[in-house]
């Protein structure tokens, strides 16, 4: 489970970084994996409204966001977003990465392409303003409801904090150590309870990854999915990509682990393993399962959907 913080604060040891903290060591207690970004850092250039997203699916801007950020979004199980109010609204720089998401509103309404985590991806808000009036966070709700619908999220809540002003006052804020506690709580114990599948192959570049795009589509709120490989790919074959966005499925930006990081971080319940003799597959102490499906990378679009109609086969039977 992965858990993605979007610090959208320009100041290193603010509020909105307090904030952000102390929700991801909550989170990290629940075993997920987290990463911050922080957009002031990054080199995230504004939407310069090319349009390429909506006819091609992609953004040609060559910065930060398809290096790293977009994978980040879409991988995560819960997305939070965390700002202090500006002028009645979020700052600058988190509204940038949030305009340049048109990406994923296209891949979604334009390519019609989803994130097969639709079934469980979360988005969540923290922010805090230094006035008390009563619209302060009417704008930044709108954003984030529609930020969130683009990248597949639902806006599952958020904590907002009048009058913090002072360099510390989130700090010495009497309840945010159990708002917070109590937030992350209900947004991922039922994400926790999960089974852990980890699917296996040589390269974790095709097969795989259509294996566990078609699981978490089809129970997502079941099992928490990941890939591992021997010899990780840098990305997902091309034709696997195409032959799972003719589905729907959006597996464009995943990435697969090496085996033995992902066995080090995350015990798996089950191990799928495709395209690998029985030897060649980790001893996880759980069950596990062998597919035995070729690791030969399709030749053609028809072979990569056929390889989609046989893994989707053995993913409904596996789910069922």
């Amino acid at each position: 489970m992965l858990v993605v913080g979007l610090q959208g604060s320009p100041r290193r040891k603010g509020n909105s970084r307090f904030l952000l903290d102390t929700f991801l060591k909550a989170t990290a207690s629940f075993g997920a994996e987290t990463r911050m970004i922080e957009v002031d850092r990054c080199n995230i250039l504004p939407c310069k409204e090319y349009t390429v997203c909506e006819t091609k699916g992609y953004c040609p801007i060559d910065d930060d966001m398809p290096a790293e950020i977009y994978g980040l979004i879409r991988r995560a199980d819960l997305v939070v977003a965390a700002t202090p109010v500006f002028f009645y609204n979020m700052s600058a720089q988190l509204k940038g990465v949030i305009d340049r998401c048109q990406t994923f509103w296209a891949r979604k309404y334009r390519m019609r392409w989803r994130d097969p985590r639709l079934k469980t991806k979360k988005g969540y808000l923290l922010s805090v303003a230094a006035t008390r009036g009563n619209n302060l966070f009417d704008a930044i709700h709108l954003t984030m409801q529609y930020f969130y619908d683009a990248i597949d999220a639902d806006y599952a809540g958020h904590l907002t904090y009048r009058g913090i002003e002072g360099p510390k006052d989130m700090a010495r804020h009497a309840s945010v150590g159990e708002d917070v506690q109590r937030a992350v709580a209900g947004l991922l114990s039922p994400l926790s309870d999960r089974k852990r599948l980890l699917i296996v192959g040589p390269s974790g570049t095709c097969a795989t990854q259509i294996a566990a795009a078609l699981v978490r589509s089809r129970a997502g709120e079941r099992f928490d999915v990941r890939v591992g490989a021997n010899r990780p790919g840098a990305h997902v074959n091309a034709l696997a990509v195409k032959a799972m966005a003719a589905r729907g499925w959006d597996i464009a930006y995943e990435v697969p682990v090496a085996t033995e990081q992902a066995m080090d971080q995350w015990r798996p319940d089950l191990v799928v393993g495709m395209g690998l003799t029985a030897d060649a597959l980790p001893d996880a102490g759980g069950t596990l399962i062998r597919w035995d499906l070729s690791d030969t990378l399709p030749d053609s679009l028809d072979d990569a959907t056929h390889l989609c109609d046989l893994i989707d086969e053995k993913a409904a039977a596996l789910v069922h």
